[in-house]
Order: C-alpha cells, then sequence, then structure tokens
C-alpha cells in the first residue's frame, strides 16, 4: 500500500474515532437528567423604574453600633412595621441555651418584660453572607388580646399578622446587621409546638435541604395563609417567635408556658434589587393543621 493511501486511511480512523468520542459524551434522550430545583429569579432591567425593596429598607447601622457601646452581646436591630417593634437584637456568645436573656435588658440586669434575643443555634456576622439557613429571634407577648394595654409590649403586636388585612398591608420584615440592612419577604403565619421534635422551625441546620422539608410539611401546613411567595434551599429564613394565649378558633391557653405553644412568623431574605411588593399575596389556608391535642 503506498505512502499517501497509508495517510489516508490513518486520518479517516481517526476522524471516526473523534465522532464516537463525542457521541458517546453527548446526554441520552432515554437518560434521565439531574433536575435543576433552583428557582429563576427575575432579571431586571436597570433602565426598569419598578421601585425596589431597597427603597423601603431602614438604615440601622448607627443604632447598632450606639446599642453596642453599652453591651457588646448587641447583634443587630429589629423593625416590623405596621407594629411597635423597633429595637435592639441581642446573644450571648457563651449560651448554649436560650434563657441568658429571657428576663434581662440590654444593661444584662434583670427585666421581666425581657429583650429580643436571637437562638443559640443560629450563625451570625457582620452581613448577610454569615447567615445560616434560619435565623430565629424570641420576644415576649404579655397577651394576645389587643384591647389591653400589655399588648404593646415586646412582641405582643406580632399577633397583629393573625388579621388577614393587616398580614396583606405588611409583607416585610426587617432585620439589620452591622454592615448590611436586610429585608425578609413573610412566607408564614403559624401556631406551632416548639418541643415538637419533628417542627423545629426555630432550628438552624446545616443542611439547607432539612430545613426546607421542615417547611414544607410542618411550617406551611399548619400557616393561616398560604403566601405566593417561591423559596427553595438556596434561600435564607428569618424567624420571629413569641408567646400565644387565645388561638383562634380554640380555648384559652392558661398555662401557656408549660404548653410550649408558640406563634411565630417566617419569611425569606430578599435581595435589594427585587421588585418591592406593595401587598402580600396569600389564600387563606382553610385545611390547615389542627395540633393533635385539638386546641386548634
Amino acid at each position: 500500500m503506498s505512502t499517501l493511501k497509508t495517510k489516508k486511511l490513518a486520518l479517516l480512523l481517526a476522524l471516526i474515532m473523534l465522532v464516537a468520542m463525542f457521541a458517546s459524551c453527548a446526554p441520552r434522550e432515554d437518560t434521565p437528567q439531574e433536575e435543576d430545583t433552583t428557582i429563576d429569579r427575575p432579571v431586571l432591567d436597570p433602565d426598569d423604574d419598578t421601585p425596589r425593596v431597597l427603597s423601603i429598607t431602614p438604615e440601622f447601622a448607627f443604632e447598632i453600633e450606639e446599642m453596642y457601646k453599652i453591651n457588646d452581646h448587641v447583634v443587630g436591630w429589629l423593625q416590623v412595621p405596621g407594629t411597635n417593634i423597633n429595637d435592639v437584637v441581642v446573644r450571648n456568645p457563651e449560651c448554649r441555651d436560650n434563657l441568658y436573656y429571657l428576663r434581662r435588658n440590654i444593661h444584662r440586669e434583670f427585666y421581666f418584660d425581657g429583650i429580643y434575643y436571637i437562638d443559640f443555634r443560629a450563625d451570625l456576622g457582620p452581613n448577610r453572607n454569615y447567615l445560616g439557613v434560619n435565623t430565629c429571634i424570641y420576644g415576649h407577648a404579655m397577651t394576645d388580646d389587643p384591647t389591653s394595654q400589655a399588648f404593646h409590649t415586646m412582641f405582643g403586636n406580632l399577633h397583629m399578622f393573625r388579621d388577614p388585612e393587616f398580614a396583606r398591608e405588611h409583607p416585610y420584615i426587617f432585620f439589620s446587621l452591622p454592615e448590611e440592612d436586610l429585608a425578609f419577604e413573610i412566607i408564614a403565619v403559624f401556631y406551632g409546638n416548639v418541643d415538637n421534635p419533628e417542627f423545629a422551625y426555630n432550628d438552624n441546620p446545616e443542611n439547607p435541604e432539612d430545613f426546607i422539608y421542615i417547611i414544607e410539611n410542618a411550617v406551611l401546613p399548619r400557616s393561616l395563609f398560604l403566601y405566593d411567595v417561591q423559596f427553595d434551599a438556596s434561600d435564607r429564613f428569618l424567624t420571629l417567635s413569641t408567646c400565644i394565649y387565645n388561638p383562634s378558633g380554640g380555648v384559652r391557653l392558661l398555662h401557656h408556658s408549660e404548653t410550649l405553644y408558640r406563634f411565630a412568623i417566617m419569611a425569606r431574605l430578599v435581595d435589594p434589587d427585587e421588585p418591592l411588593r406593595e401587598y402580600a399575596t396569600f389564600v387563606i389556608n382553610e385545611d390547615r393543621i389542627i395540633d393533635p391535642d385539638g386546641r386548634w
């Protein structure tokens, strides 16, 4: 065989092998592909004049800095629009429980009303990049009766979110860190039992998928309202938790501290450039889970 024919044959064989190699790398139509569960957020046009969430996000860096001078346990500032909740948030980094600030004030002195404080399991830092999957803030509610003066103490006003009209008009919660003011969009308003190991709405698990499971299988089925808000394992959440005395449609809880039942609000961290929602969109959850003891 001539040298020319040999070269042509070798080139042809090389081309055949190259085509075969690429064909083997291409996915087959009948091969199941890994599902992408990431939610596509809207891509915004820089010239779009739609108001952004940043336009209503308050700034609290100065307040945090000033309160930190009083107590170096200060970690942030919480504001809930439409309520009197607008104050500093603390956490004792040396405590491995949630009792230290239960009855203490900003000066670490005994104070029956307490102060807003963060669950010891939460991850914190100067900005959003340090947050874990869930940051739970606790505060007392002396009553959930809006006709009582005590209703305006600490987290008492959170119970205003049990009113659908109020909830519709207030879709956001604001929590500031030393370097960044954050906005959270509410995804659930619910009653829960913090002693239920399958309903750890106040936890901060290492695996975000574990918390998504809790939200989808425990929080949302118990929520008073079903919000039209998308979320996934890439999101970060803020939870506000307080006492409850008289759930809607249920009997009065005379010994609330013994039952471990709580009223809570959960919200998703939003990007400051997300389009602003003037009102929350939801429907009443007519089929929400009623706790086994029959209280609600």
